[in-house]
């Protein structure tokens, strides 16, 4: 008969990282110490400190890009991405399959039409050559997501968008300040989009920028996220809304507190990355688990640690697997809502989305009859089946790992 030593926790044995030694939690967050001295200062300027501009140019440094608009959210910084790429009614829009809502949105809010294309199916992420087996004459831009923040190997999916001349707009949500052959997501394809939630490696409570080289594109982004649409031709007369825009701006409280992220975010991610290159490592020991691999000149910022786990030799469901893991103190979960054909009905009924959305416009005639499931991306669907995910933070320490 086994010891309570030898069973695993789940079976009631002593789990490896009980409530006497608990793996650190992702929750409370690491605030920049020069919080206090933004807040004061914006307290005294009696809210006229100029925050926002000072946060744009160093973020804008930061990624290495020249332009920066901060936003509300990443959700709208990725529409805000897409209107100033001018994609519009009918255009078709070339995403990842694996990813969340806010990627989705913006593609539909410009009346566009989301096109999913298959990953590898050992990172989860697009490929330059899933890209192009999706690409019609009604394409217009790309959406890449670096998911987990590992970036994707992005010189084929470069090339493919400079032959069919697409419009690559990346969603670094989880990748921020990784790099790819020495530059930084977001500065990659034409157009970055960021998050600062407060899950995410930068947190503001709540957050987003644009990142940009093209100067156009930048003005468009502020004009559509801040003016909304609005030009101003006479002086004496006002505004003129000669677009559709929105209000998603930022707000000076939220920038008081991101500039403090901002300071500390370059070590931080460092270590995410120290820590997440030490359990590939480690895994990799284990027959049946593997890490999800980086892409040679990638890197991986590690928002998420997902693995996979070979189901069928372990003879044990997904869930099951994880929940032995989740009673030893190591908690992970599947994560089958990111499978997006699958988990976002909305897209199989887009009728009401676009006929009663308030935005002008009809359905394009090149959504009917389309059918959205998980079968459209295999790949994707295989990897969601066999990949679970750790949270992960710069707390660990290497005995943690």
């Amino acid at each position: 008969m086994k010891t309570s030593d030898e069973l695993p926790a789940i079976e009631g044995g002593e789990p490896v990282r009980g409530e006497n030694h608990p793996l650190p939690r992702v929750f409370p967050r690491e605030i920049g110490p020069k919080a206090m001295d933004y807040f004061r200062e914006l307290v005294e300027s009696g809210n006229t400190a100029n925050l926002l501009e000072r946060f744009d140019k160093a973020f804008a440094s930061l990624i290495g890009a020249k332009f920066a608009v901060s936003l509300s959210n990443c959700t709208v910084a990725c529409h805000t991405a897409l209107a100033a790429a001018g994609v519009g009614p009918g255009d078709e829009v070339v995403v990842s399959p694996i990813t969340d809502y806010g990627t989705v949105y913006g593609i539909i809010a410009q009346r566009a039409i989301p096109v999913f294309a298959d990953v590898n199916k050992l990172n989860g992420n697009v490929t330059g050559e899933t890209i192009e087996k999706v690409i019609t004459d009604k394409t217009k831009a790309v959406m890449i997501v670096h998911w987990a923040g590992i970036v994707c190997d992005m010189d084929p999916i470069l090339e493919v968008a400079k032959i069919h001349d697409l419009i690559v707009i990346e969603d670094c949500c989880q990748s921020i300040l990784a790099k790819y052959k020495s530059k930084s997501s977001g500065t990659l394809g034409d157009i970055g989009c960021f998050s600062f939630d407060v899950e995410k490696h930068m947190s503001c409570g709540s957050g987003g920028a644009i990142v940009t080289n093209n100067e156009e594109y930048f003005e468009r982004a502020k004009n559509f996220a801040y003016a909304r649409g609005s030009v101003i031709e006479d002086p004496s007369f006002g505004r003129r809304h000669k677009v559709l825009g929105n209000n998603y701006r930022f707000d000076i409280v939220r920038a008081a507190l991101a500039l403090a992220q901002l300071e500390i975010l370059s070590r931080k991610i460092k270590r995410y990355m120290i820590l997440g290159i030490k359990l590939n490592k480690g895994l990799k020991k284990i027959e049946g688990v593997m890490p999800c691999p980086v892409p040679e000149g990638s890197e991986a910022a590690y928002w998420i640690y997902p693995f996979l786990v070979e189901t069928e030799r372990f003879r044990i469901s997904l869930d099951d697997f994880g929940k032995a893991l989740s009673a030893e103190g190591l908690y992970a979960s599947p994560g089958r809502y990111y499978l997006v054909p699958e988990s976002h009905n909305l897209l199989n009924d887009l009728r009401y989305t676009y006929d009663k959305s308030t935005s002008p416009g009809g359905r394009p005639d090149n959504y009917i009859g389309r059918k959205y499931s998980a079968d459209m991306t295999p790949n994707a669907k295989w990897y969601i089946e066999h990949m679970l995910r750790w949270p992960f933070t710069d707390k660990y320490s290497e005995e943690d790992i």
